[in-house]
């Protein structure tokens, strides 16, 4: 059973040598991680956020530190996308507003140039080289394409090699949904790893697949221990299991990176989970008799890294890495040092504003930021899933109030004259409150409060996540200070 609210499970690395998931906690959806020497990297759908495709490194395949990202401004929305290496050069494949495409880099940690159009309309692509260096991608309801030898164009046509594993007929699962293809070499064999069911819906809808071919593009014989990973019943913790992706580690052990929903928690995204796998004589892996998502298990060799905070005091004069922009708006409008982060105000109406957001991992946290605006700008803190639903405290021409975004609800409550104040969302297991203070005033408790747990895909659709958001609107500019977010 997943924990109750009074009792939240310890996460990532525990400390005594073992680990319990996520290893990355809030929305860090499709992501799969490789390695290169003793370092791991991986990405993960960035769908409207910008900058996108969010470079991760780790040494352990527990503990991960965010080091830059791979697109450094709004192309579109992008999904599941594809790291991998071939002859000294860093490939990521992804598509984008559902066209395939790639850019490519020196290393890993980039500088990584810009995206190459495929042509090819399709999502989830994975590539693949044979032992004879001819390079293809494989990408969702089981089609391929052969690659020129620089990996950016498609030389010939698309074609089906891969049916979809049959789920069984009183299985609940979102649709059939043959996607998310991942490949590697191992004792001559192709291993396809894919997932099926859909990766939203029922509970037990996602799954991790596996198939093994002598050849790239098959004929592909099912594993006898599919699925690999599946969620059997609502009431495990983690939900909607799939997207599953192995690494080898430098010991020789073998782990897969997937994605899951949380159990009551799904207004946090898909998080990334881990799993170690055996081989068993005959070459199929699998998960480990008695081995959970759920358990504290043995971690992987390798160091931790420090993961920096999400705090941001706005010292620096880039903007810190945790931030991203919703569809790009405001990005080339944002200053930030000396303790000041000034971002332009965008578009009329609050949908049409400029947010800047951090991924949130937790499910108790408060975030808490000193705004001013210039009396022509609307600004101010609030948790936001799309420009549609959205809910916190904004500073206005009419001074401080309650923003709410839902269903067209755009303001409600309290009404407090002012240009400046500190602003503090608590966001308690999906119960939300508010608070403000006034330039050297004691805090206020505003006496509404909410709850958020419908922000989320099934409901919304979207793919999105719930997000702490800093936000601009209107004319002219807004000032934040002091950034803090606290896990509670």
């Amino acid at each position: 059973m997943f924990a109750s609210p009074a009792g939240d499970p310890p996460r990532g690395d525990l400390g005594n040598g073992t680990y319990r998931n996520p290893i990355l906690g809030g929305d860090h959806p499709d992501a799969g991680a490789i390695r290169v020497g003793a370092d791991y990297y991986l990405t993960h759908s960035s769908f409207d956020s910008a900058p996108g495709l969010s470079i991760w490194h780790s040494r352990d395949l527990v503990s991960w530190r965010l080091e830059g990202y791979a697109l450094s401004k709004y192309y579109g929305n992008v999904w599941a996308p594809y790291l991998c290496e071939h002859q000294g050069t860093y490939y990521i494949y992804f598509p984008c507003d559902g066209r395939l495409h790639v850019v490519s880099a020196a290393s890993p940690l980039g500088p990584w140039r810009e995206p190459v159009a495929l042509d090819i309309q399709g999502i989830d692509p994975a590539h693949i080289a044979d032992s004879n260096e001819r390079r293809f991608l494989h990408f969702s309801a089981g089609r391929m394409v052969e690659l020129a030898a620089d990996g950016l164009s498609a030389i010939s046509s698309v074609r089906t090699v891969l049916k979809a594993w049959p789920i069984p007929a009183d299985w609940r699962v979102e649709c059939e949904c043959l996607e998310a293809p991942k490949l590697f070499w191992r004792d001559g064999y192709c291993y396809l790893t894919v997932a099926q069911g859909g990766t939203a819906g029922p509970s037990t809808s996602h799954m991790v697949i596996s198939a093994r071919s002598r050849n790239v593009d098959g004929p592909w014989e099912f594993s006898p221990h599919n699925p690999i990973v599946h969620t059997a019943s609502r009431q495990e913790r983690w939900w909607s299991q799939g997207h599953g992706r192995l690494v080898e580690a430098p010991n020789g052990s073998w782990w897969m990176t997937y994605h899951a929903y949380e159990n009551g928690y799904q207004s946090l995204g898909r998080q990334t989970l881990l799993l170690p796998m055996e081989w068993t004589k005959d070459g199929w892996y699998r998960v480990p008799a008695g081995v959970s998502s759920d358990r504290a298990l043995p971690k992987p060799p390798g160091d931790a890294l420090a993961q920096p905070a999400f705090s941001d005091d706005f010292a620096a004069r880039e903007l810190g890495p945790q931030w991203q922009f919703c569809k790009g708006v405001g990005q080339g409008r944002c200053q930030t040092g000396d303790g000041r982060l000034t971002l332009g105000a965008a578009g009329e109406k609050f949908a049409d504003g400029a947010f800047v957001f951090v991924t949130a991992p937790d499910h108790a946290y408060e975030v808490e930021v000193d705004v001013e605006t210039d009396g022509q700008s609307e600004a101010g803190l609030v948790l936001f899933y799309d420009p549609e639903h959205a809910s916190g405290l904004r500073i206005a021409a009419d001074g401080l109030a309650l923003r709410r975004v839902f269903a067209g609800s755009p303001v409600a409550g309290l009404h407090v004259p002012a240009r400046r104040a500190t602003l503090r969302l608590v966001n308690d297991h999906q119960d939300v409150e508010a608070l403000y203070a006034l330039p050297g005033q004691p805090w206020q408790r505003v006496g509404r409060a909410w709850e958020i747990s419908g922000l989320q895909h099934n409901t919304l659709y979207g793919f999105r996540s719930v997000r702490p958001a800093l936000y601009a609107c209107g004319s002219g500019a807004a000032t934040f200070r002091q950034f803090r977010y606290l896990r509670l």
